[in-house]
């Protein structure tokens, strides 16, 4: 049994991590995002429309997971991409790239971006960070130390921005079931 420092909170941290990272690992997940065809399609022409940024670049894949991503960037004419994941999907990305035939190009990393060494900065960063709800994924903190550490001034980050709008949406019927169970989680604090 892990032993909880409640000074540090080091167990929970290693527990919190290696759950988080534990479904990436899988290919079921891997095909989920996948077939979001509507992500996929704005990533796809994102790069593909704007292949001039691209051409002769060095860009890194921020948890590339399958390594679609750095497959298009190399196809939109990257000379060198280096497609970092610390899952056991690093495999199965390189293959995927193996065949291909941009094994050239595409260096697949297993690794944490916190670890990560690269002999040079990077004039590109393409991540898919953004889960359900947009943060759900929580990798933005990665993306952001990557961004930091790895990418060039006056580099750029693929996607660069993100605008969340939240609404309230009530339906009739469930309305005062909500309402009720509002006020009963306010009386438990009480």
């Amino acid at each position: 049994m892990t032993q909880y420092d409640f000074a540090t909170g080091e167990a929970a941290k290693a527990a919190d991590f290696a759950n988080y990272f534990c479904s990436y690992s899988y290919l079921y997940h891997q095909k989920q995002m996948l077939m979001d065809h509507n992500r996929m399609r704005a990533y796809h022409s994102a790069i593909m429309y704007n292949k001039s940024m691209f051409e002769g670049k060095v860009v890194l894949d921020v948890g590339t997971g399958s390594g679609v991503l750095a497959i298009w960037a190399a196809q939109a004419g990257a000379s060198k991409v280096y497609a970092v994941e610390y899952t056991d999907m690093a495999s199965h990305a390189k293959n995927l790239i193996e065949g291909n035939g941009l094994s050239g190009i595409v260096e697949v990393i297993q690794s944490s971006v916190e670890e990560l060494d690269l002999p040079c900065k990077v004039d590109i960063i393409v991540s898919e960070w953004m889960g359900y709800i947009l943060l759900r994924e929580s990798m933005l903190d990665s993306v952001i130390r990557a961004r930091n550490k790895w990418l060039k001034p006056e580099g750029t980050l693929f996607p660069s921005h993100a605008t969340m709008y939240w609404g309230l949406v009530s339906y009739e019927e469930d309305r005062d079931q909500k309402i009720k169970e509002y006020q009963d989680s306010l009386y438990d604090w009480e």
